[in-house]
């Protein structure tokens, strides 16, 4: 009886068999990523100025229900916005609390909700993924930045120890992934990195540089209002806080708060103005421990607006 090839070739079946079985199981790994929306990033451009921020005219979609678009100068908005017309226009800027993130629309975000009864205006949002208040600085004022009237600065405090940040080291893309696992590696690897080098953060610096980097991001912020005072364009300055001070758990940032008030910077803690509220769920409100689910989001939209409502009618 004649042998079959596989039974002539045992080695090199088996390696056939552990081949074939790899790829459906790649291919598999694959179309699970995509279903929960991987691979389907935002993109960013880089810049030796203000580090990163989503480039131009791009839409982003983790799920069918949630778009993220882009306008033309690259903000969070439906429709593009002209530099040369900032009348009648609300810039919001900020870290990821201000962008949103994924899973939050651009009709749900806090900038689009501030002005919801104001007729005649269009807000945008400028806010991006892990910025500092260096960022926000260097965006507006070394470029130029001015595309609105009114500008709206959302900052945890955790901001106001970041510097300036760049791209590199952060799980965001300045291309298309070609595949959803590129982007799940690429996650994983960050993850990894995280644990072997140390993060920027309050905790991780000494007491001095806390003291330098909380003094460097004040004297930004007040250089920024200066500017737009140059420019006659007016300025709202709020700090975000996290869950756990909502809980009681942390309380307010001292230093910064002192740093603000060296500097005459006027400033609203929305931790004030939702203690007025007494809201009973206010875990409801964060996704995490400093960014907001929908329901957050349209509260901080609810609080904004009553200040751009002032402004705006003044």
């Amino acid at each position: 009886m004649t042998s079959s090839i596989f039974e002539r070739h045992p080695k090199l079946t088996l390696c056939g068999v552990v081949i074939t079985l790899s790829l459906a199981t790649v291919c598999g790994l694959e179309k699970i990523a995509q279903s929960f929306g991987l691979g389907k990033v935002v993109v960013y451009e880089t810049s030796p100025v203000y580090g990163y921020r989503p480039i131009p005219n791009q839409d982003a979609s983790r799920n069918k229900n949630t778009v993220l678009r882009f306008n033309n100068l690259g903000l969070r908005a439906d429709t593009d916005w002209d530099l040369t017309q900032p009348q009648n226009k609300i810039l919001f800027l900020g870290d990821s609390v201000t962008y949103g993130g994924s899973y939050i629309a651009n009709s749900e975000l806090f900038s689009t909700i501030a002005i919801k009864n104001l007729k005649n205006w269009q807000s945008a949002n400028a806010g991006v993924n892990a910025w500092g208040v260096l960022n926000v600085h260097a965006l507006v004022k070394q470029m130029d930045f001015l595309p609105a009237d009114v500008y709206v600065s959302v900052f945890p405090e955790g901001d106001f120890y970041r510097g300036l940040m760049r791209i590199g080291g952060q799980p965001f893309w300045s291309q298309t992934p070609k595949y959803a696992l590129e982007e799940l590696w690429q996650y994983l690897a960050y993850k990894v990195n995280l644990k072997k080098t140390w993060s920027q953060t309050q905790t991780s610096l000494s007491k001095s540089s806390q003291t330098r980097a909380v003094e460097l991001a004040a004297l930004s912020i007040k250089d920024l209002n200066t500017y737009f005072d140059n420019h006659q364009k007016k300025h709202l300055l709020y700090i975000s806080p996290s869950r756990s001070q909502m809980q009681g758990k942390t309380t307010i940032n001292t230093e910064i708060k002192q740093a603000l008030k060296k500097y005459n910077i006027e400033v609203v803690y929305i931790k004030d103005k939702l203690e007025e509220r007494n809201i009973e769920n206010i875990d409801a409100l964060f996704h995490d421990e400093i960014h907001l689910t929908k329901a957050g989001h349209r509260v901080w939209g609810d609080i904004i607006a009553n200040d751009i409502a002032k402004i705006t009618s003044s």
